[in-house]
């Protein structure tokens, strides 16, 4: 088994990871541009050839256009492709992106929050867990579990809790947008 684990400053410089994992960073998308390029921070970074594996440990933080990823840890997992030269896998596209402890995930539109994130490209989804938030200008919803499908930016939210008056059930609040005297003398 081949395991690197590169240790520095805050910044690891995207180059390095691409050479290390195999080319799988720049294949995921956290974002709906998917060909931007994504830049990958964190305390500690260890890239296992043998899984196709590449771990982000400490303050994690992937950028991708207008998007981030916050968390602990940042797990990207590829998929495997065959055996290279030196015989260990190689390894293709993104298979999965996985994201532990303290996650945020940010877009133009909306932040949410949660304990563990995953990303599956197949699904082309992320799924939030563990006491979600989600805000988005003023309004504010709570769930067990965030669903988004990141290419038309469709969200469901879930809770194993269910039946009327029971606390921890999705819960959303929202506020209606404030109309002006002249927008409100235009419709009659």
């Amino acid at each position: 088994m081949t395991r690197w684990t590169i240790l520095g400053g805050a910044v690891l410089p995207l180059a390095v990871a691409m050479l290390c994992a195999g080319g799988a960073v720049a294949a995921s998308s956290l974002g709906t541009d998917s060909a931007a390029p994504i830049d990958i921070t964190a305390n500690e970074a260890e890239v296992v050839s043998s899984k196709c594996l590449a771990i982000w440990r400490g303050a994690a933080e992937a950028l991708q256009d207008k998007t981030r990823l916050r968390a602990d840890t940042i797990s990207v997992y590829s998929r495997p492709k065959g055996v290279g030269a030196n015989g260990q896998p190689a390894c293709g596209g993104t298979d999965r992106i996985e994201a532990e402890g303290h996650v945020f995930y940010v877009t133009p539109e909306r932040r949410a929050r949660g304990d563990h994130a995953v990303y599956s490209a197949a699904a082309d989804e992320i799924t939030i867990t563990g006491d979600v938030i989600v805000v988005q200008g003023v309004n504010v919803a709570r769930a067990d579990k965030l669903i988004i499908k990141v290419s038309t930016r469709e969200a469901r939210m879930e809770s194993s809790v269910t039946g009327p008056g029971r606390a921890g059930r999705v819960r959303g609040v929202f506020y209606p947008e404030k109309s002006t005297p002249a927008a409100d003398s235009a419709h009659p």
